[in-house]
């Protein structure tokens, strides 16, 4: 459910993994299905959605909206509290697109449906433990193709998205509202985007089912959650195999995603479920090919999401949109796990998240963090 520091025992995993040598039959599979586009998913280099050019009718407020909330496993609880403070300080836009990566998708959907929903995001990200998101699979995990099982997070989905909830995220599409959810399809190596308005709207057997496949599937981290199999295509028996999104890109921003011209307002909100700190240096490396592994990975991450929010920067700058982040305060050191659901940690990062969310957009950051002089790019 997170990015850097969801992956720091990755490569260890992959070691332990490539020792046994084993592993789990998957779903039928094809070469051609391999790198088949689902059918609800965007290609993001086709031509903006029709409903979301400038001229499109929407009942909002004349400005057009983004929110992109990113991976960060238990540091979601930051993002969770960054929307309910919005909320309460009044000023929460009705966002046009949301789009989210990992634990960002399972908020996505509660920012998507509205401020009516806080209390659930409330509690969806502080009354969390380990054992309501996975369970250790001990040395069985070892030979199969992942070390925990995530049913309880499946559990959860499950519970959550109902045929009601469907409705009500379907309604909303047809306003020219637009959910967007990121997950990596493993077997191609590609990231793919999905419209789950399009889902909602129907046209699987099981709209729901699907529907829960795919947020399970950005929620996915390789080798410590099992892949998720998904049909590209109604009618087939042929699956793709998807795991977190964050694998590609820890947060979700295109350009297809905003009204093309200059007739309409554009903001992004990117809210970053982790720290931005320029160096992380609050624990050594210990010299044991484990903590020498993690630290690796995880710096390997952090520079995939500081390079991932500088093209998305570039990117707002280029459609004419105003940028906006927020990131968990340095004053908060970063996470060791964040498959570590601690109820304490959480709490605390919802109350700083609240209170970035309460203070306004107008105190976050409006170009990414430690950019240095040659890097700023002028105003257009």
């Amino acid at each position: 459910m997170g990015s850097s520091a969801m992956v720091v025992r990755l490569l260890t995993a992959m070691v332990l993994l490539a020792i046994v040598s084993a592993c789990a039959e998957r779903p039928q599979e094809a070469v051609a299905t391999r790198t088949l586009l689902p059918m609800e998913a965007v290609d993001p280099n086709a031509r903006p959605d029709p409903i979301l050019t400038a001229d499109a009718k929407r009942d909002d407020d004349g400005v057009f909206s983004v929110l992109a909330l990113s991976a960060g496993g238990a540091d979601g609880a930051y993002g969770a509290g960054v929307l309910v403070g919005w909320t309460k300080s009044g000023t929460r836009p009705k966002f046009d697109v949301v789009t989210g990566v990992s634990t960002g998708a399972l908020m996505a959907v509660l920012a998507f449906l509205g401020p009516e929903y806080d209390d659930e995001l409330q509690r969806f990200y502080t009354t969390q433990s380990n054992d309501k998101i996975f369970r250790k699979r001990g040395l069985d995990g070892l030979f199969g193709d992942s070390l925990y099982d995530n049913g309880p997070l499946k559990n959860q989905i499950e519970e959550f998205i109902t045929d009601d909830i469907l409705k009500k995220i379907a309604a909303e599409y047809a306003k020219g509202r637009r959910l967007y959810i990121a997950t990596t399809n493993l077997d191609a190596g590609e990231l793919v985007i999905w419209d789950m308005g399009e889902i909602a709207n129907g046209g699987r057997t099981n709209d729901r089912l699907h529907f829960q496949k795919v947020l399970r599937a950005s929620a996915a981290v390789p080798a410590y959650f099992e892949p998720v199999y998904i049909k590209p295509q109604r009618g087939i028996q042929l699956r793709q195999a998807h795991v977190d999104g964050g694998v590609k890109e820890p947060v979700l921003v295109s350009g297809f995603m905003f009204p093309p011209g200059k007739k309409v307002k554009k903001e992004l909100y990117m809210i970053i479920n982790g720290n931005t700190v320029r160096e992380n240096a609050a624990v050594p490396v210990k010299a044991t090919l484990s903590d020498i592994a993690k630290k690796s990975i995880t710096e390997m991450m952090r520079e995939i999401q500081t390079d991932t929010i500088y093209r998305d920067f570039v990117l707002a700058r280029n459609v004419g949109a105003h940028f906006h982040l927020t990131a968990i305060p340095d004053s908060i050191p970063m996470a060791q796990e964040s498959l570590n659901f601690d109820a304490a940690r959480m709490n605390k990062l919802f109350e700083a998240g609240y209170a970035a969310g309460i203070n306004g957009v107008k105190h976050w950051l409006k170009e990414p963090p430690h950019v240095n002089r040659y890097e700023k790019v002028a105003a257009r």
